[in-house]
């Protein structure tokens, strides 16, 4: 049996914080990562073996006390590689990710009845491209006081501001068409909310990503660490041709999300009864068959910090690349490698949830 272990870094919370001028308080990616191991394996001799010989003292393993011993940790990924582990592991780029929210809620959202293709999914990308790089703080700031408190007044003023931005007469070239396109479908979804707003009330929250209740029933929005959880599932399935019976998932625990965690893959399972499913190309998210779910602390599961390592790693490798901040060759070696190994049609490696132009390639 297949134990898939799950783990996180980069800061777990929702988008709405956001630290000051969308920096995510030093930490603007965020990565989860789901490692397979089979039942019986030898990992823990495996890494004992790595440990010894860059003389890391027992304990349990943490990604972030490992930031001076990177080739310690390029090791575990090629280790992992050569051994064809199964890999699942996302990178998000949370600014990116805000604006494919902004996207796929308000400027495209599913109320417009817009069919699911690899057409449209190349325009809403292409659309978050054009945010991420054009968008200005205030048309952020609007969009997530829309969220925070949801209603008429907020949703409209968040409109405005995009209709702002879109008829801004500075841009150039293939900016300036897809600028014209932005503020079209504005004015689509304004005349669409005006119609929704005279049928009843709340029309407001059909333009809105729905929220998660946490343990203490607060609202929590458009959680980086769902929709990737959610998207690991999905690649899962690919990966395994939907046989998911037999098949754990043991996430670190997390008493914070745990429950939303359990609702996002009941969520994702029961997509399947949908016609129009979203146009994913490297998972499936037609279920027919279940895994399991638990969560364990990661100092009692080696495989979780094998996956807490990973994906530690690879949020550092996009953080510090992007500031400028070297990354050692060890380590980024190893990154473009699991890079360079991914097969998107099997779901395996690693997905990059980021602005088109940014996407990394194997050097």
């Amino acid at each position: 049996m297949t134990t898939v272990y799950i783990d996180e870094s980069g800061h777990s919370g929702d988008m709405i914080n956001s630290g000051n001028a969308y920096d995510f308080k030093g930490q603007p990616y965020f990565a989860l990562a789901g490692i397979g191991l089979e039942d019986g394996h030898d990992w823990e001799d495996r890494i004992n073996e790595l440990r010894n010989r860059h003389r890391i003292p027992a304990g349990e393993l943490k990604s972030k006390s490992l930031t001076a011993k990177p080739r310690f940790s390029a090791e575990v990924i090629h280790a992992l590689l050569d051994q064809r582990a199964p890999l699942f592991i996302e990178v998000v780029d949370k600014r990116f990710f805000i604006c494919t929210s902004i996207t796929s809620f308000q400027l495209l959202p599913p109320c417009l009845g817009y069919p699911e293709s690899m057409q449209f999914h190349f325009i809403k990308n292409t659309v978050a491209d054009f945010l991420f790089f054009h968008a200005s703080e205030r048309v952020l700031d609007t969009f997530v006081a829309s969220c925070l408190a949801p209603g008429d007044a907020t949703l409209r003023a968040s409109f405005a501001m995009l209709r702002d931005m879109a008829t801004d007469r500075g841009f150039t070239g293939s900016a300036a068409q897809i600028a014209q396109g932005v503020a079209h479908m504005v004015q689509e979804v304004e005349a669409e909310y005006a119609e929704q707003r005279e049928k009843g009330s709340e029309a407001w929250s059909r333009f809105l990503p729905p929220p998660d209740l946490n343990k203490h029933a607060k609202q929590v929005w458009m959680l980086p660490n769902l929709t990737s959880f959610t998207s690991i599932y999905a690649r899962m399935n690919r990966y395994y041709g939907r046989r998911l019976a037999g098949i754990r998932l043991v996430h670190d625990q997390q008493l914070e999300v745990e429950n939303i965690l359990r609702q996002g893959k009941m969520t994702a399972e029961n997509l399947s009864n949908s016609v129009d499913l979203p146009y994913t190309p490297q998972s499936d998210y037609r279920f027919e068959e279940e895994a399991s779910i638990e969560f364990a602390q990661s100092h009692e599961a080696i495989g979780v910090q094998l996956a807490d390592i990973v994906a530690g790693s690879v949020m550092r490798c996009f953080r510090d690349t992007d500031a400028g901040t070297p990354v050692s060759n060890e380590l980024r070696e190893a990154i473009m490698r699991l890079i360079g190994e991914g097969d998107e049609r099997r779901g395996y490696g690693l997905n990059q949830v980021v602005a088109t132009a940014n996407v990394r390639h194997e050097e």
